[in-house]
Order: C-alpha cells, then sequence, then structure tokens
C-alpha cells in the first residue's frame, strides 16, 4: 500500500470505528477521499440503524451521533430506552428458557440485595412482591434440587415451595411432592430405630412407592421452566427494570 493510501486509511479510521477491509473497500469507492468515505459509512450506518429498530431517520442518526457511531452501542441504547432489563432478558434469550430465568434470578438477587449463605435467605424471599417471590422460591427450590437431588430437597422449605407450585396452578406437581414426602416419613417412621441415616437414606431411593413419585416429578420438571418463563412475562411490571 502506497504512502497516500495508508494516510488516507489512518485518517478513515481516526474518524470513525471502522473495520480495516470495510475501510479500504469504502475508500476504494471515494477515490481515496477519507472525509467522503467517512460520510458514506455515516450513510450506511443510519441505514442499518433505520432497519434493525424501526426509528425515524433523525432519531437514528442522533442515537450514533451519542454511540461514536458504534452501531452496537447505539443499538444497545435504544434497547434500553425501550425496554427494562427483565424484558432484555427476555428478548435476548428467548430460545433458552432455562438461561433467561437465572439471568432474571440474578438481576432479582441483586436488586432486592438478598442475603445468601450458599443458598437464598427463604425469610427474606417471603418479603418480596408476590410474583418475584413465587419466581425466587421455584428457582431457588428446583436449583437445590439439582444440586441436592430429589429426596434431600423434600427437606428444603418444601412448605413454600409447594404453595408457589399450586399458585402456577401445578396443583397435580404439588400433590406429588406431598405424596413423596409423606412416603418418605412413612419409611423414615418404619425404619429409623434399626438402620443408620445412610441405610435409611438407600432405604427410601429403593422404595417403589417413594420412586414413582420422584419419576412423576422428573416428568413434569421440563414443564417447569416454561411455565415460570409465562409468570415473568404475565407479571413483567413486577420484575427489574
Amino acid at each position: 500500500m502506497d504512502p497516500t493510501s495508508t494516510q488516507a486509511l489512518q485518517q478513515l479510521r481516526a474518524l470513525l470505528p471502522i473495520g480495516l477491509r470495510h475501510a479500504q473497500a469504502l475508500l476504494a469507492r471515494c477515490a481515496g477521499n477519507p472525509q467522503q468515505a467517512a460520510e458514506l459509512y455515516k450513510s450506511e450506518l443510519l441505514q442499518v440503524l433505520v432497519d434493525k429498530s424501526g426509528l425515524p431517520s433523525e432519531q437514528a442518526r442522533e442515537q450514533l451521533l451519542n454511540a461514536g457511531y458504534d452501531l452496537n452501542r447505539a443499538l444497545h441504547a435504544i434497547e434500553e430506552a425501550r425496554f427494562t432489563l427483565t424484558q432484555r432478558i427476555l428478548r435476548k434469550h428467548h430460545r433458552d428458557p432455562g438461561q433467561a430465568l437465572d439471568l432474571i434470578a440474578q438481576a432479582i438477587e441483586t436488586a432486592e440485595q438478598l442475603p445468601r449463605q450458599y443458598w437464598l435467605d427463604f425469610a427474606r424471599l417471603e418479603q418480596l412482591a408476590p410474583a418475584p417471590r413465587c419466581f425466587m422460591i421455584l428457582h431457588e427450590w428446583l436449583a437445590y434440587e439439582d444440586w441436592e437431588g430429589f429426596d434431600s430437597a423434600l427437606h428444603f422449605h418444601l412448605p413454600q415451595a409447594i404453595a408457589q407450585f399450586r399458585l402456577l396452578q401445578l396443583d397435580t406437581l404439588a400433590d406429588t411432592l406431598e405424596q413423596a414426602d409423606q412416603r418418605q416419613q412413612q419409611v423414615r417412621a418404619a425404619h429409623a430405630e434399626h438402620e443408620c441415616p445412610i441405610e435409611l437414606a438407600m432405604r427410601i431411593n429403593q422404595d417403589p412407592l417413594f420412586n414413582r413419585r420422584q419419576d412423576h416429578f422428573n416428568q413434569q420438571r421440563p414443564l417447569l421452566d416454561e411455565r415460570l418463563y409465562q409468570w415473568v412475562e404475565r407479571h413483567i411490571e413486577q420484575f427489574p427494570t
């Protein structure tokens, strides 16, 4: 590349955040004039932003100017102005509800400054607004079940979890958890006097009635992310902005 072309390229890239190859292509179209190339690039960016955002040209031009003609920054600023944090999470991760729910839970935990000692404080969760309370209790209970297992989760704030499952009109699932808890207690009562905790846990997890309840829960588990996602959409005004 001759010195004149190199200088023009440097001038153009000093004016705008533009990639090397795109800058070279624009300069070729503008006979090496960096000012003309810069104006052409601005026009291209403006059209892209109008197409992506639906904004009128003047508003889109102002957003580009404020973003230093960085298209991604301009789009992000428009998203922030149009949508709450929760809405942006749902829009970005609509193909992965589980990821969206995890991010929303993190946003609530941060916004509400929820105390955590490995697991969240359920007494504090009970103080949240109704929709986030339901969401956070179930999200935390399900995370515990994923980590510790079904039998252990029956000892982890089960009444609060069951109440929220019923709020979501998942009564069959709530009944299953209650029945599993009852069966676990029956097995414990029958054998706790003669068996150590490890033997007792093995007996519970080998019990046919208990296993049927666990299998039913596992069959229903994939529906829970979908229900929680819909719950957030339905009560979006109560979630982080």
